[in-house]
């Protein structure tokens, strides 16, 4: 039961947090994939003029595609859905690499994404915009995370901690948009690294 109360407690003061960190941005538009850390976002975001982008590969679509739309449909959020052909993705894989100057595929896979997300918003007249960046290296969101020890997990999310960088805000820089990134936020940081590690994933 004390584990139970304490847990909730945790939760409740992450709520309040995040709350106020979506409630500090700037930008009415989200870059929505439906997936846990941006839908989560949209669903803190409390201004009445709101908007959502979403990168869909018309060649494969995946599980994007229906759950940006119901995240969207549940929070009340007008969704600009941009379905893009290889090709674009082709030709924003190199606009990528030229901006961020990489070559790493992991990193360009997830960057080429952001990319067209906030080309996409920018070319819907959107000044700024908000991404889910940071929840997952924060809060342990990938797999692997889930079979480690404790102590495993405590050594690698304080490496991922000490050398994370999101190469949106660069993106960002280069087609003069600006990125937040509510998880990013100090408290948020904070939060994070308070918390016994098993909480984080």
């Amino acid at each position: 039961l004390n584990l139970l109360y304490l847990m909730n407690e945790k939760i409740g003061r992450l709520y309040q947090i995040l709350e106020q960190s979506v409630s500090d941005c700037n930008s009415t538009c989200i870059s929505l994939s439906g997936g846990l850390d941006s839908s989560i976002l949209a669903s803190l975001m409390k201004s009445k003029e709101k908007n959502a982008v979403s990168i869909i590969c018309k060649e494969f679509p995946g599980t994007d595609l229906t759950y940006s739309q119901m995240v969207a449909k549940k929070f009340q959020i007008p969704l600009t859905m941009k379905l893009i052909t290889t090709e674009e993705v082709t030709a924003a894989i190199e606009k990528t690499i030229k901006i961020l100057k990489i070559f790493n595929d992991i990193e360009i896979r997830n960057s080429v994404v952001m990319y067209l997300s906030l080309e996409a918003a920018k070319n819907e007249g959107h000044r700024s915009i908000i991404t889910g960046d940071g929840a997952d290296e924060l809060f342990a969101g990938y797999n692997f995370f889930q079979k480690m020890t404790e102590s495993e997990l405590k050594k690698n999310l304080t490496r991922i901690w000490n050398t994370m960088h999101f190469p949106a805000q660069k993106i960002g820089k280069s087609l003069k948009i600006i990125v937040e990134s509510p998880f990013l936020n100090e408290q948020v940081i904070d939060f994070a690294k308070s918390i016994p590690v098993q909480y984080n994933v």
